[in-house]
């Protein structure tokens, strides 16, 4: 269904009362436009002067008054949406900075535990100032709206690029994931866990002279305002949502709701490496309860079915970041940047790296982890900012107790004692939310 547009006047009178263009600025082109009623006209030419952007224009096309200003923030697009709030990307007048302004959804901070919860985590991000990790700048409530300013990233997600462009060569992937590692590594001596290491959370910055790029990890900080009343550590499944990835989940995060450390954000890491060899998640395909299992009891197949060019080391590095146990894995993350370091090529550009598209079995399609934006480069945040659902392939729901005992028979006596864990893990998540909304 289309949406009425507003006219001329009504047009310009709302860009008045806005403020977003000076009026000499406005009059100037109005001069040389042909007289019509219709405000796209006036609109198109504004944008075309980079006096509006199109988000801006079309809003005031619609008759939208607000929604142009937070603050300080002067809002110039919208970059994503999802069950965590929106993102924008903003100016801060006074500083004249690009940000990427993240406005929370309002359940998030309905309650005053979870406000304090905000400004406790929102704290402990703003003291993570690494060159691979997204910087936090400002978190404030303005009427009600609770937001953090964080740095603006104009590359893609790694989600976004592996779609576009296919695999990459081991050299882009190796020096992808070592800097990932070190800002993992900073992290963890500063007391924090990611808890949903994934690819669209890692976002690619290219640096001036494009020969170069810059790994930056996105949402320190932000893992637990899903369920606020959770105590510190928890992984909270509530709502049918599981903190955390179900194609990037470690085995432990999946089995308990407590003492997850950094080795649960190794073996994510280690998926998404998999995922930049191969263009697939490690688990493609199945249910949830599958995904989780698979990942307690399977071993993923082997990057060398997909290609040939990836030397022994690296396979070794990966399957020990993989490691289903967390004792075999990595212990910290500073581990893994000495064994990817002499595979890693410094000076390269991913988005021309990619390698011939593998055979249809290892695509990565849209049932097999979270959904990006269409391929899409230009956007620098991941679209859908929200928990990922339980199941990526539109079974968000938690499985009837009949429908999880008929996939736990289906797999062997040890993956039975695997899921069962899984599944106890999932049913004292629902109970605990179960309590709290009591």
């Amino acid at each position: 269904m289309s949406v009425t547009q507003v006219d001329r006047e009504t047009f310009l009178f709302n860009l008045r009362q806005r403020g977003l263009v000076s009026s000499r600025d406005c009059r100037n082109v109005l001069e040389r436009l042909p007289n019509t009623d219709r405000g796209r006209g006036v609109a198109r030419a504004l944008v075309e002067n980079g006096l509006l952007t199109k988000f801006q224009a079309e809003l005031l096309l619609i008759g939208r008054t607000a929604g142009f200003l937070l603050g300080q923030y002067k809002i110039i697009d919208q970059l994503g949406q999802g069950g965590m709030g929106r993102v924008y990307k903003a100016i801060h007048q006074a500083m004249n900075r690009v940000v990427a302004l993240k406005v929370l959804a309002p359940h998030l901070v309905k309650t005053t535990k979870a406000q304090k919860l905000f400004r406790r985590e929102v704290q402990a991000a703003a003291r993570l100032i690494h060159p691979n990790i997204v910087t936090a700048y400002d978190a404030n409530e303005i009427q009600g709206r609770h937001y953090l300013a964080m740095e603006y990233v104009s590359g893609p997600n790694l989600d976004q690029l592996i779609r576009a462009k296919g695999p990459l060569k081991v050299g882009a992937a190796c020096e992808i994931i070592r800097q990932a590692a070190l800002g993992l590594q900073y992290a963890h001596e500063h007391g924090m866990v990611h808890r949903d290491i994934k690819p669209a959370n890692l976002l690619l910055q290219r640096s001036r002279n494009k020969d170069s790029f810059l790994v930056k990890i996105l949402d320190f900080g932000l893992a637990r305002l899903h369920a606020p009343e959770a105590p510190a550590g928890t992984i909270v499944i509530n709502e049918n949502l599981v903190m955390g990835t179900p194609d990037f989940l470690s085995p432990e995060q999946a089995r308990s709701l407590h003492k997850v450390d950094i080795r649960a954000d190794i073996y994510s890491l280690g998926c998404c490496l998999y995922v930049l060899l191969t263009g697939q998640v490690p688990f493609p395909g199945g249910t949830t309860l599958e995904k989780l299992i698979r990942h307690s009891s399977e071993d993923p197949e082997t990057v060398t079915h997909f290609r040939h060019d990836v030397p022994e080391e690296v396979v070794a590095v990966l399957a020990r970041m993989m490691a289903r146990d967390p004792a075999d894995r990595f212990q910290t993350p500073a581990e893994i940047i000495p064994a990817l370091a002499s595979f890693a090529v410094i000076a390269s550009t991913p988005w021309d790296s990619a390698t011939h598209p593998v055979p249809e079995k290892g695509e990565l399609s849209a049932e097999d982890t979270e959904q990006g934006q269409s391929g899409e480069l230009a956007s620098t945040l991941p679209a859908d900012m929200s928990v990922t659902p339980m199941s990526a392939s539109g079974e968000g729901s938690l499985m009837p107790w009949s429908e999880m005992t008929r996939e736990i028979r289906r797999h062997s006596r040890k993956a039975l004692l695997v899921a069962i864990g899984v599944l106890a893990g999932l049913l004292a998540g629902i109970l605990f939310a179960l309590w709290m909304m009591q």
